[in-house]
């Protein structure tokens, strides 16, 4: 019967401390972003999206 227990406890504690994880992880990036300063902002926001295929290409 104790087996059974401990069994089911260690189960539920895997998906509770990854959801922790995550949600932390979340938290910081959240906070970063916020407190990012306005010029950093910008040139994130400017930075382009796509890339011209001519510039993937290497030079000879």
């Amino acid at each position: 019967m104790f087996k059974r227990i401990l069994h089911e406890d260690w189960a539920m504690i895997v998906p509770m401390v990854s959801f922790f994880l995550i949600f932390g992880v979340f938290v910081v990036a959240t906070i970063r972003a916020l407190r990012m300063s306005r010029s950093n902002r910008e040139h994130l926001a400017s930075l382009p999206l796509d890339l011209d295929e001519e510039s993937n290409t290497p030079q000879p």
